[in-house]
């Protein structure tokens, strides 16, 4: 995987109880724009990046007809995802 730190635009659910689910998200590369749906969150982790609490999540998504592994970022702080590692 590599290092992205890419700001992206996300779908996401965000239960009665406060979990959120990262859904569907955009990732604009080449001047071309995708739409990547998530297909499984593999593992969630809660960190303080900075003293901001962070939910970072690796996911499988199928990404041009491959099966790709990357690591999303939710800061909660600033309420702003990151695309960081693909």
């Amino acid at each position: 995987m590599k290092l992205r730190n890419q700001q992206i635009d996300m779908i996401s659910w965000t239960s009665k109880e406060g979990i959120v689910t990262p859904v569907r998200f955009r990732l604009e590369e080449n001047h071309e724009t995708k739409i990547i749906r998530i297909c499984r969150i593999i593992q969630t982790n809660k960190n303080l990046f900075g003293g901001t609490p962070t939910l970072c999540f690796r996911c499988m998504s199928i990404i041009d007809g491959c099966e790709r592994m990357y690591e999303i970022i939710y800061d909660c702080g600033n309420q702003k995802w990151l695309l960081k590692k693909m």
